[in-house]
Parts: C-alpha cells; structure tokens; sequence
C-alpha cells in the first residue's frame, strides 16, 4: 500500500511537468515550423542579420532602404533600441542566414523565462516547501494566457525585456529572502539588480524600468520594520542604473541613437502622434482591456476549482504566505502596466513583462485547493495529467501536419528566381504601407522597395495597379494571394531574343 501511494507520489511529481511542457509545445512547436511571424518579429531578424553582416552596426541598426511607417524612414531603425539586434546578431554569425535563427532564439527565450518564473515562485514560497513544488503551476498560467503563446514564437522585444525585468526583480527577491538585510555582504544584488534594468531599458525602452518599484511594493506587503533597508536597496538598484547607463551614453553613438529614438518614439508616442490604439480617454485603458480579456480561463478556472473543492467539502483558507504572494505579484504586475497606460499607442504584446507575475498571482490562488485536491484524489490526478499530456501531444501531432501556409512568405521565396538578391524592387503606391510586404521581402531576399517604380525593372503589383502596366511588353509573374510580380519590358526582351 505504501508502495503504492510512493509511486503515485512520483508520478504527481513529475506528470504535471510533463503535461506543462506539452501544453506548451501545442503553440510553439508548430509555430517554429512554419513561415508564419509577424511583421515586427520579421524586421528584427532583418536587423540581426544584417548586423551579423555588417550592414549596419549596433548602434546604427539597419533594416532597409525602405519602411512601412512615415516616421521611422531614416538613415538608421531607430524605432527601438538595439540590445536584442545585438544578441540575436550573435546566432546570425554562427549559424549563417537561416529562419532558423529566430526560432531557435525564440526558444532560448521561453527556456530562460520558465526557468525564471520558477526560481521566482520557488523562491516567493522557499518558507513552505508544499507549495514551492508546484512550480509547474506558475509557468502553466503563464503559457496558457494568449498573449504569451502568440507572442513568444514572434520574436518580439517585449519577451526579451521580459528576461531582465524578471531578473531584475529575482535578484531584489534574493536580497529579502536572505534574511541577513547586509548590503556590505549582499550589496550584489541590487547592484546586478540595476544592471539588468539597463538592460531591459537597452531592449525596449523606459517600459523595462518597472523593477525600481519592486523593493518598495516588497516592504509594503511583507515588513514594514525593513524599511531602511529597502530603500537602501531601491537607491542601490538606482543609482547603478544612473551609472551604468550614464556611461553608455558618454559613448558617442549611443548617445547620439539614444537621444533619436527618444525623440522620434518615446516623446512622439506621448504626443499621440504615432500608432493608436484607439481615441480619446479609452484609448489609454486598452491595455486593462487586453489583460482581461487574457485572463477569462484564469478566472473560469478558479471558479471551477471552487465548485470542485466544495463537491469534495474542501474548505481551505489562503495561507498567510500565499496572500502576500498575491498582493506582491499583483502590485508588481501593475507597476508594470500602470506606467504605458500614459501614451495611447498600446499593443496586446506591451502586456508580456507583467505576464509572469500576473501568472504567479493566479497560480497563488490556485495553489491551496489543487494541493488539497491532490492528496485525496491522487489516483485521479494521476490519471488526469496522463491523459491530459496524451490530449496535449494528439493536438501538437494534427498541428504538425496542418502547418500554417503564408502566402507572403511564399511569395518572397518564388521572387528569388526573378530578383537578385538584396535589390531594390518598385511597388505600388497603393501597397506600399502594408508592412507584411516589407518585412518578408527583406527577411527572406533582403530586398528594399520603392514606389518610383518608372525606372525600377521590378514592381511588386496587385489587380489594382496592374493595369497601369504595358502588359504587351511587360511581363506578369502570377503570385500568391492575387499579388504579381511585374517584369517591365521582359516580353519585348524574350521576343528580341527569338529572333537573334
């Protein structure tokens, strides 16, 4: 008998990991086979590829000849800054031009960040070793808000800021949770702290600065008597972020990209004058909007783990400890959030830093009653979990073999065999801003377009432009998604070519 529950014991220890891992594998797995990104993920591996080639530099990044958006045209992408470009430039030299790349990347991503989220929880719950086992919890709320599993394979920047606003935010953990409150023995911590908001800040910007606010929002909801040392911390943490990106910018062309970016992207978003996501007073609440609509399965699950609880008359209070973990991540996640509610221009994916610790805060809720859940029912949850993973990899299997076709992607490789690569290429005025053409063209042939398409030998065209076109001379290459390609004069050419 004993011998039983020991290896039902073992199996409710490691099958919820394994489930977690097959439910995320659902999404990315199919989502790193296919040649579907969006357009933002796209225009960074062209960064980092072309950095990786030297065409650019990281601190003069270079995408094309051309872009989508009227305010980011210039002689350098200044629309972010370059730390991603950078560290993805790095796979580009070693494993050459390859989609490959970002995807590959994109999974060093998700692995740091789920180790992360479990070092946090684990260290959040190091007082109560019961709940700290259920590591697998967090990473699972994590993984199944939508957000998330859109956005991780993308290659967007917000996930990567995510990894230093997270450590950052460990690292602060770490000092508290020593429980020594030395800074002349532990002062790395804050000052690693620091270092790693730089680098959030050096990825995406002043929303990767929400980790100054986490040693406050610590005190707050744990001990009020550390006070002293918590601000010693936050001025600790500060003052190396002052530092360290103060001699960044001594460097002159860092400065000189910085102060760009500055006033093209940040200043501009909160002037309004960029990208929107809606107008007037609710355009600045989309996020709140976005979160919500994020955490609807969070929400449905707690309830129905209530109504399980009381069917089995459980009747389980949140422990002390496991409230203050919901205040902390609760706060945290809307130190970071409350901050971007400023400017209107708002994306789903801005969400993607708060994400863990909006994960933690409902994992926290759900902790208590799963646990009790586990240890009536073990047999069931055994049970549960295996045919949950085998669900899981069902669904991953039929993904796999219904991938996901791109008509854009397959259009860019179908121009390979007309274009050289690296061109510049005319296109219609009336495409010119869809960014999908942009960014595929040049992350899969690295070509730049142009509307002074009269001297171009090459026009990306639709049926609405076509008939602007001599099609007794020009010749038309059928692509997909009713877009042509336009070969000017070819047909006179090939004719010419008959007769000689």
């Amino acid at each position: 008998m004993n011998s039983g529950n020991s290896t039902h014991e073992r199996y409710v220890r490691y099958l919820p990991w394994l489930f977690t891992i097959s439910f995320i594998l659902i999404t990315f797995l199919p989502r790193s086979l296919d040649d579907t990104m969006f357009m933002d993920g796209l225009a960074y591996a062209s960064i980092a590829r072309n950095m990786a080639l030297g065409i650019g530099s990281f601190w003069q990044p270079f995408f094309a000849n051309s872009f989508w958006l009227p305010y980011d045209n210039g002689p350098f992408f200044f629309g972010h800054p370059p730390l991603q470009f950078g560290l993805q430039s790095i796979l580009f030299r070693i494993m050459g031009d390859s989609i490959a790349v970002e995807n590959i990347y994109n999974l060093i991503v998700l692995i740091i960040s789920v180790f992360l989220i479990v070092k946090i929880w684990r260290k959040l719950f190091q007082e109560t070793p019961d709940r700290a086992k259920y590591a697998w919890l967090p990473v699972l709320c994590w993984y199944a808000i939508v957000t998330v599993y859109y956005s991780i394979p993308n290659n967007f920047l917000d996930s990567t800021m995510a990894i230093f606003c997270l450590l950052s935010c460990y690292f602060q953990l770490s000092f508290f949770k020593s429980k020594t409150f030395d800074l002349t023995k532990s002062f790395i911590f804050p000052v690693l702290a620091g270092i790693c908001i730089v680098l959030a800040c050096l990825t995406k910007g002043p929303v990767g600065l929400y980790p100054l606010a986490f040693s406050i929002i610590y005190i707050v909801v744990y001990d009020h008597s550390i006070a002293k040392a918590g601000v010693k911390v936050t001025a600790i943490v500060l003052g190396t972020f002052a530092a360290v990106f103060g001699l960044v910018l001594l460097y002159q062309p860092a400065y000189v990209f910085l102060k760009t970016y500055f006033q093209g992207q940040v200043v501009q978003a909160l002037l309004q004058k960029r990208e929107k996501a809606g107008e007037g007073l609710m355009g600045h609440f989309y996020l709140v909007k976005e979160l919500l609509r994020n955490v609807y399965p969070h929400l449905a699950m707690l309830i129905g783990l209530y109504f399980i609880s009381a069917s089995y008359n459980i009747k389980t209070s949140i422990s002390k400890e496991t409230a203050r973990t919901c205040q902390l991540t609760l706060l945290v996640a809307g130190s970071a959030i409350l901050p971007m509610l400023v400017s209107i221009k708002q994306y789903p994916h801005y969400l993607l830093p708060s994400l863990p610790f909006v994960a933690i805060f409902f994992a926290a809720l759900f902790v208590e009653k799963i646990h009790a859940l586990t240890l009536i029912k073990m047999k069931l949850a055994v049970a549960g979990f295996a045919i949950a993973t085998v669900c899981c990899w069902t669904l991953t299997v039929i993904k796999l073999r219904n991938l996901e076709h791109n008509e854009m992607a397959a259009n860019a490789k179908e121009i390979k065999h007309y274009v050289a690569r690296a061109s510049t290429i005319g296109i219609c005025q009336n495409l010119y801003h869809d960014a999908d053409i942009h960014t595929y063209l040049q992350r899969y042939h690295s070509l730049s377009l142009t509307t002074k398409t009269e001297n171009a030998k090459y026009v990306f065209a639709d049926a609405n432009c076509l008939s602007s076109f001599d099609l007794t001379k020009d010749k038309v290459v059928p692509l997909e998604h009713h877009y042509f390609l336009v070969i000017k004069n070819q047909r006179a050419r090939d004719h010419h070519a008959v007769y000689h």
